[in-house]
């Protein structure tokens, strides 16, 4: 039933008094908890991806609330043992108001008293030592410690434009976590959940025995549900669904999979977005549930900058999930550890080290993304360009191509002049270039919902776009100035065509030249393929 799903709960006492549907886990937190001494872990995983859950069903367990546990995996696999939890959710803090260092200061201090411990020190370093020193000895027991979203005080200063809190909050988190890691002997299990690794804060460079769980193959379904759970745990749901859409309920999982399945952090193991998915239940309405929950907004100034837009089947190696420089902070880096790319291939170099391939999770993040690249690309309002892509996608079904011309070009005509030039750190102006072009092009192919590809790999050499209908193929090669007959010209003479030779549809030659001048497209011509 609809209501028992848990939608945006993140406390795993109330979930389970209140008989929500728990996809079980617990199996992960065996494995987590089960080695002895003292344990450190990372784990990165995008927004609203089930990580406070886990948080709080570790707390849960950790204190030993067994009763909460009945019917899951874990409920006889452990002794049933109390600890001390010292747990901090940084977006809970209220730091923007206050200020980080006090924010921290009072969740420590009132941790305290809920332990009936009084606390003397002064400063948020300090503060943390006393409580773990004096709780590890009140109890007799090693502390367990619970830090949710550790880098809200980074990405909320840059989302703000305010890379000064983000480096005053990054230089606090320095000093708060680098107490740590000379108190080893009082910590039985230390456990921190981001989105990104930002560097130059000491989770990652002084606490020496950490280990980053992230791409960890054991640990890849841990937030998330697989095909099997969602299968297993909502049959109910899907059943719903696929009344209400009049399909058989095999479509109705395959449009799921379509939507929100896709996510994976080693290549072989993939699972669902658990927001989206939940949402979808609830709802009975495919959309862009998780997207529409807010994206980073530094992230889409960073693509705004650098007109980044070809993410699709491209290749990572392991420094992009590797610690982040917000001072310059790489495109495909970021979007891998925020969720907007995901892995769906991993293999081995001869150097030993992985090297990766990186796509679109699933129809979700690529639609709702590129949409959104389009929209600022344009300076349009979110969406608005919905309609002209619309339009697009019938000219092209009805093989129109004037019409094609006309609408790209009166999307470019619609954005204001001063935004074709750009300003350098020194004030100075320079067109846009090329990118920007291709970029818009780019994106507004991609969201036709037609087969398209981009710099399509050839024997003899790369085609800027494909676009496939039904009926027609369409190669599209971009030129600057007014060289469209150089362009046609290297589509024939490269063989692009050749690619497609046995397919039975009408294929188009198209050369399309761009004017930094006109600030829009200069020519456009196209010929059809005569097969020899």
């Amino acid at each position: 039933m609809a209501e028992f799903y848990p939608v945006g709960i993140q406390s795993f006492p109330r979930l389970r008094r209140e008989g929500r549907i728990y996809v079980d886990k617990t199996h992960h937190i065996h494995n987590l908890m089960k080695l002895s001494g003292s344990a450190v872990y990372f784990l990165s995983r995008p927004r609203r991806f089930g990580k406070s859950l886990l948080i709080s069903t570790l707390k849960t367990a950790f204190e030993g609330k067994k009763e909460l546990f009945e019917d899951l995996y874990i409920y006889d696999k452990i002794a049933w043992e109390k600890f001390p939890v010292i747990h901090i959710s940084m977006t809970d803090l209220g730091f923007p108001l206050v200020g980080l260092s006090k924010a921290l200061q009072k969740r420590l201090k009132d941790i305290g008293k809920e332990y009936e411990i009084d606390l003397e020190s002064e400063n948020e370093n300090h503060l943390f030592q006393e409580l773990i020193k004096k709780l590890s000895h009140k109890y007799a027991k090693q502390v367990v410690i619970l830090i949710d979203e550790y880098d809200k005080p980074i990405t909320h200063g840059l989302e703000k434009k305010e890379v000064s809190v983000a480096e005053a909050n990054q230089s606090i988190m320095k000093n708060f976590y680098g107490g740590l890691k000379d108190l080893d002997e009082y910590i039985r299990f230390l456990f921190i959940t981001g989105i990104a690794k930002f560097a130059k804060v000491s989770i990652f460079s002084e606490l020496n025995h950490l280990t980053d769980i992230t791409l960890e193959e054991r640990y890849s379904t841990i937030c998330g549900y697989t095909q099997q759970e969602l299968e297993h745990y909502f049959p109910e749901g899907i059943k719903n669904l696929a009344a209400k859409y009049k399909t058989s309920e095999e479509d109705c999982l395959a449009k799921i999979k379509h939507w929100y399945d896709g996510f994976s952090w080693d290549g072989e193991n993939f699972v669902y977005n658990p927001f989206s998915t939940l949402r979808l239940l609830d709802s009975s309405q495919f959309a862009n549930h998780w997207f529409e929950t807010g994206t980073p907004t530094f992230l889409v100034k960073i693509l705004n900058e650098k007109f980044d837009y070809h993410f699709e089947k491209t290749h990572a190696i392991e420094t992009n999930f590797s610690t982040l420089q917000f001072h310059d902070l790489d495109p495909k880096a970021i979007l891998l550890q925020t969720g907007y790319l995901t892995i769906k291939k991993r293999w081995i170099e001869d150097d030993f080290s992985s090297a990766y391939l990186v796509d679109y999770p699933n129809n979700e993040v690529k639609m709702a993304f590129t949409s959104m690249l389009l929209d600022n690309y344009l300076h349009k309002q979110p969406s608005s360009s919905g309609i002209e892509i619309s339009d697009v996608r019938n000219a092209f079904k009805d093989n129109d191509l004037t019409k094609v011309k006309d609408i790209i070009q009166s999307m470019f005509a619609s954005v204001p002049a001063q935004l074709f030039s750009k300003k350098d750190a020194e004030g100075k102006v320079t067109p846009v270039g090329e990118n920007f072009y291709h970029a818009v092009i780019y994106l507004i192919f991609n969201l036709l919902g037609t087969k398209m590809q981009a710099e399509v790999g050839v024997k003899n050499g790369r085609i800027d776009s494909v676009v496939e209908t039904n009926t027609y193929v369409y190669i599209f090669e971009f030129k600057k100035n007014n060289k469209v007959d150089d362009a046609i010209e290297q589509i024939k003479t490269q063989e692009y065509a050749e690619k497609y030779r046995l397919s039975p549809k009408i294929i188009y030659l198209i050369g399309v030249s761009f004017s930094l001048r006109k600030k829009g497209l200069n020519a456009w011509k196209e010929v059809i393929w005569e097969r020899n």
